[in-house]
Order: structure tokens, then C-alpha cells, then sequence
């Protein structure tokens, strides 16, 4: 028996997080006196709050400063826990896409986002009870594009479903994302406004997690069986 398993990326498939996200991230480069100019800000989707504040840091030229890159860091996490506590929107139509998505597919997250956040929008959201595993910032050796958060995740889903074949599919909002789960060796769609370049990059693009049906989640998750006969 195939099992279709839909590996989920928190921020941007599921929360509206881009705008919170950049906002403490100008909060935090400010105490520095760097203004996040729209190229610098540029470099920033996709990736963990550590990983961009390096990006970043050494885009605008400052000196290589591990104590310094890790204050930034600890700024910008502060900075959108508060934002986070006045509210962080779901993306548009995104609760009845993900119920009708959990309704023939195994739902788990794989994200960038710690698991206090993550839980925090869920709980909320009253979504909490959607998604098995949760696969946080915390639970995975390196952050993508490292593939370690998605083999953590098939690890765990393999103990879940042993002895059967597991139809996975990352569903990403980034480049970063779509490397990782090449690098797992998984088929991705991905979600949102991205360059068509970029978008290429996946093996399918959808402008919104509404338009990926589970007749198509399953067709894409079908050249990746991993499992035992």
C-alpha cells in the first residue's frame, strides 16, 4: 500500500510570515546602523533568521563578527516574536486547501521556522492537529538546503507506516526549499510568488496551495516511492 506524504513548509505555504519576517529584520540591522536597502532585503526569503542576518551582514560588507552576527540574530528573533504575538495571518484559502489535502494525504511540516513558532500560528489557528511530524528549525542536523530536515521527516514518517511505500512531496515557497528536497531525493511543488527562473526549479508551481488538489499532489508524489516491498 503507497501512502502519499505531503511535507509542508510553514513559512509562506502555510503563514503569511514575509512581512513580519523583514520588518524585524530592518529592526535589528538598524541597531547596527544598516539599512536594509530593498537589494539587501532581497537576499533574505528563503532562509533562517541566522542564515540571512550572515547573508546579509556580509553583503553590506561588515567584517566577519560571530558575536555580533548572533546579537543581530537574537534582535530579529525578538523582533518577530512581538510582531508574531499581534497576529500572524495564514495564507489566502489556505485552511480549507490543507483540510482537503489531510483528508487523503499524510500532512507533516518541514520548515525553517522553530517550533514555538510554528506551534504558536497553529495553535491559534486551530490547525494543531493537521500535521505529524513537526519538523522544526530544532529537529534537523543542518537547515535546508541541507536535506536533513526532510530525511528526519521520512525517518519519522517511516516508523509511523513501517513495511509500506511512502509517496512523498515537498511543498516549498522557496529555492532553498527546493534544493533540500532534491538534495533527499523528493519531488516539489512550489507555492507562491517566485521568479520563473526559480520557479523552474521545482517540478511543479502553484500560485496558491488551493490550486494543488490531491489528484495532483499525488501524481507529483508518485516518482518518489521509498519504503520495503
Amino acid at each position: 500500500m503507497d501512502v502519499t506524504v505531503l511535507l509542508i513548509e510553514f513559512e509562506g505555504v502555510i503563514a503569511d510570515t514575509a512581512a513580519p519576517r523583514a520588518a524585524a529584520l530592518v529592526e535589528a540591522f538598524a541597531d547596527d546602523d544598516v539599512e536594509l536597502t530593498p537589494r539587501l532585503a532581497a537576499l533574505a526569503p528563503g532562509l533562517t533568521t541566522e542564515q540571512a542576518v550572515h547573508r546579509i551582514r556580509a553583503a553590506a560588507g561588515l567584517a566577519e563578527d560571530g558575536t555580533a552576527a548572533d546579537l543581530c540574530r537574537l534582535r530579529a528573533e525578538r523582533a518577530f516574536a512581538a510582531r508574531m504575538g499581534q497576529g500572524v495571518n495564514l495564507q489566502p484559502g489556505v485552511r480549507m486547501a490543507l483540510e482537503r489535502l489531510a483528508s487523503q494525504a499524510r500532512c507533516a511540516i518541514v520548515t525553517r521556522a522553530s517550533r514555538r513558532e510554528v506551534e504558536f500560528v497553529l495553535g491559534l489557528s486551530g490547525l494543531e492537529g493537521l500535521f505529524r511530524p513537526i519538523i522544526a528549525l530544532e529537529d534537523a542536523a543542518a537547515p535546508k538546503p541541507s536535506p536533513a530536515p526532510y530525511l528526519a521527516a521520512l525517518a519519522r514518517i517511516g516508523q509511523l507506516f513501517p513495511g509500506q511505500h511512502l509517496c512523498a512531496l515537498a511543498v516549498e515557497d522557496s529555492v532553498a526549499g527546493v534544493h533540500a528536497a532534491r538534495a533527499a531525493g523528493l519531488p516539489s511543488v512550489v507555492i507562491g510568488d517566485l521568479l520563473a527562473h526559480e520557479a523552474l526549479e521545482a517540478d511543479a508551481w502553484f500560485e496558491t496551495l488551493e490550486m494543488l488538489t490531491p489528484s495532483r499532489a499525488k501524481e507529483t508524489a508518485g516518482g518518489a516511492r521509498m519504503g520495503h516491498e
